[in-house]
């Protein structure tokens, strides 16, 4: 069995953040680095409705960060994973090595097949509900707004 020095988390949400945590109290020596596609910290998501309703703020959700000697990557999204070398590939073309991988990547908002709509490429006042970012964007175009539909 091969030693386990260096583990590489996928995923920065609640669970990414939590298992660093826990990692990190349990094995003091191991190497962790989490990539986290989102630029921001880790946050409570099922909070989020609390932010879009004025009833909590972006601080009042945010988790609490690992401690020390965790590598955090955020807005680093890893594109490709070599199972046989035991690294992974970011969107920026870092190639990091792995004794241990934990994909803990969570979920996307799906979105309905509409003739038109990219889901790639939403145009403005369309948005899903899933991350920060996108309750930013729900924020600022409901400013002003009179109506607003909602699938």
């Amino acid at each position: 069995m091969t030693a386990v020095n260096r583990v590489v988390v996928v995923g920065y949400g609640m669970a990414g953040a939590r298992l660093a945590r826990e990692l990190r109290a349990r094995a003091r020596d191991l190497r962790i680095i989490v990539f986290g596609a989102e630029r921001y910290p880790a946050y409570n998501r099922v909070l989020l409705s609390s932010v879009l309703a004025g009833k909590a703020d972006e601080g009042d959700i945010a988790l609490a960060e690992p401690t020390s000697r965790v590598e955090l990557r955020t807005g680093v999204a890893v594109t490709a994973i070599d199972p046989a070398d035991r690294t992974v590939t970011t969107d920026d073309g870092t190639v990091t090595r792995y004794d241990a991988l934990v994909l803990a990547t969570g979920s996307r908002a799906w979105i309905p097949p509409v003739d038109g709509l990219d889901p790639a490429a939403l145009p403005e006042g369309v948005a899903v509900f899933r991350t920060l970012e996108d309750c930013r964007r729900i924020l600022r175009a409901a400013e002003g707004a009179r109506r607003a539909v909602v699938l």
